[in-house]
């Protein structure tokens, strides 16, 4: 949804758990992850009492498709992964592994459409106008953290978070590693500003696309179109220069992991492969849970 399908997307949130806590808290925090996603959704639209429920029973539904479908494809994305943790990794194959995690993406949010579809076709114009003003403070939060007046300071948040990331996997960068990844950085032709750019027109779009379905006292078959045409944008912009962006940033992005790769010594490759495997064996053992 409002860069919701990215930042209130259910599979986004598990992936953000995944990589940031130790194995021994993934499965806990996967089996509460219900809890968050809620608490995410209703912080954007202050649901009311009948709402709340059917959001609540949705989401428990996804849940369970996504622990009994998804979670043993993502096991054998983790397995492979080991292997491939220990060697060069071509800007092919960063390629590669990034077209499936996207694809993770896409079905989990056709999976949430219809019930997406019933909650925006339920929302009252108080409603939405408080989803406005949620946007607006996460966008103030975002230039915050990633748009300062400053640009070496930008770069150096940029960097800085893409630091905490590696080094999830890697453990911790050394200095040359960490001047590798500011160099880097700093030689993107995009940058914050152009994400945040683009944050601002799919938070116009999804609420558009609302008050147009609502306007148009659409069905819930036409509100679930609307959103699927609006999520294949987000994956596939039909526009320039955004469609020429996207692809410039996802093959620049392939690069930069191999080279970050390239430079990890085999101990960090090592932790590497070994934090994949605690989390493969995790999910292998939550996909055959019953919450």
């Amino acid at each position: 949804m409002p860069r919701a399908h990215r930042s209130l997307n259910a599979t986004v949130l598990i992936m953000i758990v995944l990589a940031l806590t130790a194995c021994s808290v993934v499965r806990v925090a996967y089996n509460q992850a219900n809890l968050l996603v809620y608490w995410q959704l209703n912080k954007a639209f202050d649901f009311n009492d009948d709402q709340s429920a059917k959001v609540k029973g949705a989401i428990r539904q996804w849940f369970q498709w996504h622990r009994q479908t998804q979670l043993p494809i993502y096991s054998q994305f983790l397995t492979r992964a080991q292997k491939e943790a220990l060697a060069p990794v071509s800007p092919a194959l960063a390629c590669e592994r990034r077209t499936e995690l996207e694809g993770w993406g896409r079905k989990a949010l056709d999976q949430a459409v219809p019930a997406m579809a019933e909650l925006v076709l339920s929302l009252t114009p108080e409603q939405i106008k408080h989803l406005e003003q949620y946007q607006a403070k996460t966008n103030e939060d975002f230039r915050d953290d990633y748009l300062q007046d400053d640009l070496e300071d930008r770069q150096a948040a940029a960097a800085k978070f893409v630091v905490k990331v590696a080094e999830v996997f890697y453990g911790r960068l050394d200095k040359a590693q960490r001047d590798h990844v500011k160099r880097e950085i700093a030689a993107q032709p995009l940058n914050a500003q152009h994400v945040y750019e683009e944050r601002l027109g799919y938070q116009r779009e999804f609420v558009q696309l609302i008050r147009r379905l609502q306007g148009q006292n659409a069905t819930p078959t036409q509100a679930q179109q609307g959103l699927r045409d609006l999520f294949q944008q987000f994956f596939d912009p039909p526009r320039e220069p955004s469609r020429r962006q996207r692809q410039q940033w996802i093959t620049l992005g392939c690069q930069f992991t191999s080279d970050l790769h390239q430079q990890t010594t085999p101990a960090q490759k090592e932790k590497a492969a070994q934090r994949l495997r605690d989390w493969e064996a995790d999910l292998r053992i939550l996909s055959k849970e019953t919450p």
